[in-house]
């Protein structure tokens, strides 16, 4: 273990707590943010992109949906790697690629080299929200967690709020695709320095709260993995999350188009109502966390919000064009339930082994990613398959309408995975192993 530098001397005598985690946090916390907006991006140029590439609606989704192919395997990766070696290199590598990512996007003239940027993109965003959890997570107390991993994700949909604006100040009107990447990668540069700077390595009391008296080596931690990837409840929890982040992985690709072709909302307001979705995130992850750290429970609210999440996505795709002013109510709603998604991080954590805990988190967001890149291309599929069937050209308000039902009715089978997770009593993961070859009870 490095000794820490003179400046973070204190905090780590402290223990977990000191004012100064707060500030530890936030700039992982803000390259959340920053993630986040990178995400979003092209949905405010959607048609832009998709008449310069000459792509259809599958086509764009197919190369829009590179982010989450590269964001979402590295999840097992990033745990594994936190454990192992901490946040500080990790993070500000992770902003580095993501530099590298928007240079590429700037001078995108092809589907191949816009799939090119977002896979770098993904792959470098792959470590910013489990990276601020992890961080949390070793200078603040166990009984804060939830409470935590609700604001980090809370500032990260404050970047979708403010990101669309900020987006349409970036890329101008009309859009200018190539100057907007590269300003965003001048920003990603002042994250390379901030996350080197800003955040300590790991203190030596994690050690000791993780059970272990020296650092994790290669063998522990990938032992600490395979005790994730055999916990069965584990497995319920992640994908009964991921489940119920389709409509983020919805709304970052066609939120505003959809409100355009289901509601007639015109294209420069819609990003704007839509902002109402994420502003429900924003609020409704930290009061969860916050409702779940104090009452000790996380499932029942889980199976509530599943159940809430895909009510709130049928009732969006119900919702007359005449009577478009109820999406101003709806979408806040929507979004405030679909919160309820953050608690899987803590509860995977507390079902699995103190020292895997970072590992247990990233899988649940692997699987999140996973099934967030399948719907991604899965509904531009879809909706081109349903507009051709009623001899449509480009798709219209009813294929949209069409295509978030089968959402809603996909995103009700988290209800049932999460009434299924184990609850163990005491602290034994193995209560839960799956019997499968090499996972041992």
């Amino acid at each position: 273990m490095r000794s820490q530098p003179k400046r973070w001397r204190r905090i780590e005598a402290h223990g977990p707590g000191h004012p100064l985690a707060w500030l530890i946090w936030s700039v992982p916390a803000l390259f959340f943010l920053y993630e986040f907006i990178l995400r979003i991006a092209p949905s405010l140029m959607l048609p832009d992109l998709e008449s310069a590439m000459h792509l259809s609606e599958g086509g764009i989704g197919a190369a829009l949906g590179a982010y989450y192919y590269a964001y979402a395997p590295m999840q097992l990766a990033v745990g594994v790697l936190l454990d192992r070696f901490g946040s500080r290199r990790l993070l500000s590598m992770a902003a580095l690629i993501c530099v590298l990512g928007l240079a590429i996007g700037a001078g995108a003239s092809s589907a191949t080299e816009l799939a090119t940027s977002r896979l770098l993109l993904g792959l470098g965003s792959a470590f910013a929200y489990i990276g601020a959890v992890y961080v949390a997570m070793i200078w603040f107390p166990s009984n804060r967690m939830a409470m935590l991993a609700g604001l980090t994700a809370g500032v990260g949909f404050a970047g979708a709020v403010g990101g669309e604006f900020l987006l349409q100040l970036i890329f101008g009107s009309p859009p200018d695709w190539s100057r907007g990447m590269w300003i965003l990668s001048g920003v990603g540069i002042v994250f390379v320095i901030a996350l080197w700077f800003a955040v300590p390595e790991r203190p030596a009391w994690h050690l000791e709260r993780t059970g272990r008296e020296t650092p994790h080596d290669l063998r522990s931690v990938l032992h600490g993995l395979k005790s994730v990837l055999c916990h069965r409840s584990t497995w319920l929890v992640g994908l009964g999350c991921a489940f119920m982040y389709i409509p983020l992985a919805f709304a970052g690709n066609w939120g505003p188009r959809d409100l355009h072709a289901m509601l007639g909302i015109g294209t420069d307001e819609a990003p704007r109502m839509y902002a109402l979705f994420y502003v429900g995130i924003g609020l409704g992850c930290p009061i969860m966390g916050w409702i779940s750290d104090r009452s000790g429970r996380r499932r029942p609210l889980l199976v509530i919000g599943s159940l809430a999440a895909s009510a709130g996505t049928a009732i969006m795709a119900v919702i007359p064009e005449q009577a478009s002013n109820w999406a101003w109510v709806v979408l806040p709603a929507w979004g405030f339930v679909v919160s309820t998604y953050v608690l899987g991080y803590p509860l995977a954590a507390e079902l699995n082994r103190k020292d895997a805990a970072g590992t247990a988190i990233a899988f649940v967001n692997f699987l999140g990613m996973l099934v967030a890149g399948l719907v991604v291309w899965l509904f531009g599929a879809l909706i081109d398959f349903i507009a051709s069937g009623r001899g449509n050209q480009e798709p219209d308000g009813a294929d949209f309408r069409s295509g978030l039902l089968v959402l809603a009715l996909i995103m009700i089978s988290a209800v049932i995975l999460h009434l299924l997770v184990r609850i163990p009593r005491g602290n034994s993961p193995k209560d839960d192993t799956l019997e499968l070859p090499g996972c041992e009870r």
